[in-house]
């Protein structure tokens, strides 16, 4: 067995040790040591450390986060990463604050709001607050009344809003918890199981300005991230949709882009669009000067995610420095 010292980004460090055959993240998790994760596979980038000392080994990645430039200087994912000796490793964000364990407990419906024809915004009472502090790009599982499932969907508001938190759902034909948002069910004051909060996606501040390149309902971290930053630094949200029936939250952005220092929004359909709406992908949004000096943000359907990627890699962007999460159907 080894041992693994994280320092974190304000001077704080933790030991932990690492049994033979443990990722350092899975020693994390089991020690119920703060470490962010989350894709567990090496793709999201949430785990991303630098090796400052030991000798250590990464697993194959399916899609690498991190190229061999970056290897050779010390970065790796920590939820691939096992120890050959004692080893040392910076990770890019405080110890504290840290948001609570992942938990469960009830929430209260305050309203539903229509937002287009396959989106709706769910506006939570959260029960227990103090137990549910969360960082902005997190998500929570939801699991309605008299359903047996739960679904993940990430937070849209930003951890001042607390008690309340904002959910963005898209409507899925046949879907479980689609269903119970068109039923009589969802009605005000309806009493809701939350697991949460998960997830490692959040923002990467390392660079002068933060991009968000996000799809559908994948707006909602992105959204938290923004709230949350209040303007403190430059941000560029490009936000694409299907339609013209399923954009949402328009007006929304243009006064948040309006009445927030340093944030620029830009929107997209492939379908429909007119004019301050241009056509095409979120991805297409991303002009040339926008790339470099800045933290990648994507979040969005797969093939969104890829697309995405692809141009931040020809452009030059190292995988360490994308952060990407990826939105399945689950209705």
């Amino acid at each position: 067995m080894f041992r693994a010292t994280l320092h974190f980004q304000d001077g704080a460090a933790l030991t932990l040790p690492v049994a033979d055959g443990e990722t350092v993240v899975e020693a994390a998790l089991n020690a119920e040591l703060p470490l962010r994760s989350d894709c567990m596979s090496g793709s999201c980038g949430s785990c991303i450390a630098r090796c400052t000392a030991g000798d250590v080994s990464r697993d194959a990645m399916d899609q690498p986060i991190v190229d061999a430039d970056e290897i050779f200087a010390g970065i790796y994912p920590t939820c691939l990463t096992r120890l050959r000796s004692d080893a040392h490793f910076e990770l890019d964000y405080p110890l504290a604050p840290q948001p609570s364990p992942a938990g469960r407990q009830r929430g209260r419906l305050v309203r539903i709001d229509r937002l287009a024809t396959t989106i709706s915004r769910l506006i939570i009472e959260v029960e227990d607050p103090d137990n549910f502090r969360f960082q902005p790009g997190q998500y929570l599982r939801l699991r309605p009344p008299g359903l047996k499932v739960a679904r993940a969907y990430s937070i849209a508001s930003a951890p001042n809003a607390l008690p309340m938190i904002e959910l963005l759902i898209r409507h899925v034909p046949g879907g479980q918890v689609s269903g119970w948002l068109d039923s009589d069910a969802a009605t005000a004051g309806a009493k809701l199981t939350l697991q949460g909060p998960l997830g490692g996606f959040a923002l990467d501040d390392r660079a002068e300005r933060s991009v968000f390149i996000v799809g559908g309902t994948g707006l909602a971290p992105a959204l938290s991230m923004i709230r949350a930053s209040g303007g403190k630094r430059p941000m560029l949200l490009c936000f694409g949709c299907s339609r013209r029936e399923d954009l949402f939250l328009e007006g929304e952005l243009r006064h948040l882009a309006a009445t927030t220092t340093g944030l620029e929004v830009r929107i997209a359909l492939m379908e429909g669009a007119s004019g301050s709406i241009a056509s095409g992908t979120a991805v297409a949004l991303l002009a040339p000067e926008d790339i470099a000096s800045a933290s990648h943000h994507l979040c969005g359907p797969p093939a969104m995610v890829d697309a995405a990627r692809a141009v931040l890699r020809a452009a030059g962007i190292a995988p360490g420095h994308i952060r990407a999460e990826r939105f399945a159907i689950g209705g």
